[in-house]
C-alpha cells in the first residue's frame, strides 16, 4: 500500500467540511499524514492537553505519559508503514491540573481510489471505567487472598445453584476439581445418607430467599467423611433487591461431633445409673411399706416409694433420647401418669397435652409436682374403694408459659381449704414448696363434682 502524499487532496473543498466536523467533534481527534505526521488536533484535544499550533503538533507525544509513550510508538511503528488501522491505551495529561487520564485511542487509515492518504483519529476519556474496573479486580483479588486464607472451606453459587467460585481449600479438602463441581456435582460428596434431607432443607431455603445452615458429613479427599457444618447467605442486588448468588463456607466440626456424642453417651450413661439407683431406693421402700403393720408409716413410706419413683422416671426419660439438656415435658408426663396407673388400676388416669420443650433441671420439680396432685386425688378424691377419672392436661400459655392441670370428679375439696395456709399434710407443703422453687403458682377451684388443680409455670430458656 503506498504512501505517498497528494496535497492537493488536502486542500480541496471536501477537505474544509471534514475539519470543520473534527473541529467541533466532542471528543478530541485529530488529522495526520500517510506518514503519521499529525496535521490537525482539534479544539477538544487543544483545550485538555492545551497544546495549540505547530508547536502542539510537534510536541503532542509529551501529552502521553511517560511510561505509555513506549507501548505507544511500538503500535505506531507496526501499524503505520502497513496502512493498518490500530487502537492504544494511554493516559493523556490535562492542562487543568496535571493528571494523567487513561484514554483509548482509535486510529484509521483513510484511502481515495486506492491509495492511502491520512489518518484520522479519536481519543475517548475512559479513566473511570479502567480505574472502576481495577478496583474490581483488586477487590476481587483480596477477596480471593481472604477467602482463601479462612479455615473454613467456601464458595459461591449462583440463583440457579450452579457452582460459580469454591476457595482452594474445598479442592485441597475434597480432591475435586472445578469441573466436577460445576452444576449440581458438589452433592456428590456429601454422605448419601445426608445429601437427600440436605438438598430439601436447602431448596426450601433458598425458594424463601434465607439464609440457611446444615450439619452433614462431606467426603474428604482420602474417602474419610467428616461433620461439617454448612452456612450459605444470599448476596443481593442492592438496587433491584434480587439475589445475584449466594456465598457459604462448610466448618470443619468432627472433633467437636465426637465430643458430644462422647458427652451424650457419658450423660445417658450416668442418667441410666441414678435411675437404676433411684428404682432400687424406691423398690426397697415399697418392700419396707408392705413390711409394716402400722397404717401410717406404711402411707408415708409408699408416698416416699412413688416420689422416688416419679425422680427416677425422669431418668429414664433423659437416657432414652439424644438431648439430655431439654426434655419435652408433653412425653415425659404422659409417660409418669401411665406408671401412676398402673399402681392404681381402680382409676382411670389419662393425660393430653401440648408439647412443650423445657431444660431438665425443670422437669423433675414439674414431675414431682404431677405426682402429688395425682397422689392426692388418688387418695382423697375417692374414698374407699371407690375409683374414678383423674385428668391431667398440659397447654401452652403463650410463648414464655404453661398451665398444668389435674382434675377429678372426686368428693371435692374439704371445707377451710387454703393452699396459702399452714398445713399439717407433707404432700401439699411439698407442692407449694416445688411450685415456689420453679416460680410458678397454683390455684385450687371446686367443681361440682370434683376438684380442679391449675399450675401456671414459665417455660425456662436453659
Amino acid at each position: 500500500m503506498g504512501t505517498q502524499e497528494q496535497p492537493e487532496a488536502w486542500r480541496d473543498e471536501s477537505e474544509e467540511r471534514l475539519r470543520a466536523f473534527i473541529e467541533s467533534a466532542p471528543r478530541k481527534m485529530w488529522i495526520a499524514r500517510p506518514d503519521g505526521t499529525v496535521e490537525f488536533f482539534n479544539r477538544e484535544w487543544r483545550d485538555y492537553t492545551g497544546q495549540g499550533g505547530a508547536e502542539g503538533m510537534l510536541n503532542w507525544r509529551e501529552a502521553v505519559h511517560p511510561a505509555d509513550r513506549p507501548r505507544l510508538d511500538e503500535v505506531r511503528g507496526r501499524a503505520v508503514p502497513l496502512g493498518q488501522p490500530y487502537d492504544v491505551q494511554v493516559r493523556l495529561r490535562r492542562r487543568s491540573d496535571g493528571l494523567h487520564r487513561w484514554h483509548i485511542g482509535r486510529v484509521s487509515p483513510v484511502h481515495l481510489h486506492g491509495r492511502l492518504i491520512a489518518w484520522i483519529g479519536a481519543a475517548t476519556d475512559i479513566d473511570n471505567r479502567v480505574r472502576a474496573e481495577a478496583a474490581l479486580r483488586e477487590s476481587e483479588t483480596n477477596f480471593r487472598t481472604m477467602a482463601n486464607a479462612i479455615p473454613q472451606l467456601a464458595w459461591m453459587r449462583d440463583p440457579a445453584d450452579y457452582s460459580i467460585w469454591y476457595n482452594q481449600r474445598w479442592f485441597d479438602f475434597t480432591g475435586t476439581s472445578m469441573e466436577q463441581m460445576q452444576n449440581d456435582g458438589w452433592w456428590t460428596v456429601i454422605h448419601p445418607d445426608h445429601a437427600d434431607l440436605m438438598l430439601e432443607a436447602v431448596t426450601a431455603a433458598r425458594a424463601e430467599g434465607r439464609s440457611w445452615e446444615y450439619t452433614a458429613p462431606l467426603r474428604r479427599r482420602d474417602g474419610v467423611y467428616r461433620w461439617h457444618l454448612f452456612r450459605a447467605v444470599p448476596i443481593r442486588d442492592e438496587a433491584a433487591g434480587t439475589i445475584t448468588r449466594w456465598f457459604g463456607t462448610s466448618t470443619d466440626i468432627n472433633e467437636q461431633r465426637e465430643a458430644q456424642e462422647r458427652q451424650r453417651l457419658l450423660t445417658q450413661e450416668v442418667s441410666h445409673r441414678v435411675k437404676n439407683s433411684l428404682a432400687l431406693v424406691a423398690a426397697q421402700l415399697s418392700l419396707q411399706a408392705r413390711a409394716s403393720d402400722n397404717d401410717d408409716a406404711r402411707s408415708v413410706l409408699m408416698d416416699a416409694y412413688s416420689r422416688v419413683l416419679t425422680i427416677a422416671g425422669v431418668h429414664d426419660h433423659l437416657w432414652r433420647q439424644y438431648d439430655a439438656s431439654f426434655i419435652d415435658m408433653s412425653g415425659f408426663l404422659h409417660g409418669l401418669c401411665r406408671k401412676l396407673q398402673e399402681t392404681a388400676p381402680g382409676h382411670d388416669l389419662s393425660f393430653t397435652g401440648d408439647r412443650v420443650i423445657v431444660p431438665t433441671d425443670q422437669a423433675v420439680p414439674i414431675g414431682l409436682v404431677v405426682n402429688e396432685l395425682v397422689t392426692n386425688a388418688l387418695k382423697y378424691a375417692y374414698p374407699g374403694d371407690r375409683g374414678g377419672p383423674i385428668r391431667v392436661t398440659l397447654r401452652r400459655d403463650g410463648e414464655d408459659a404453661m398451665i398444668l392441670e389435674v382434675m377429678d370428679q372426686g368428693v371435692g375439696l374439704p371445707a377451710g381449704f387454703d393452699l396459702s395456709a399452714p398445713t399439717k399434710s407433707l404432700g401439699m407443703r411439698l407442692l407449694v414448696n416445688t411450685v415456689r422453687q420453679i416460680n410458678a403458682t397454683v390455684d385450687a377451684e371446686r367443681l361440682d363434682p370434683g376438684t380442679r388443680f391449675a399450675v401456671a409455670i414459665p417455660v425456662g430458656r436453659g
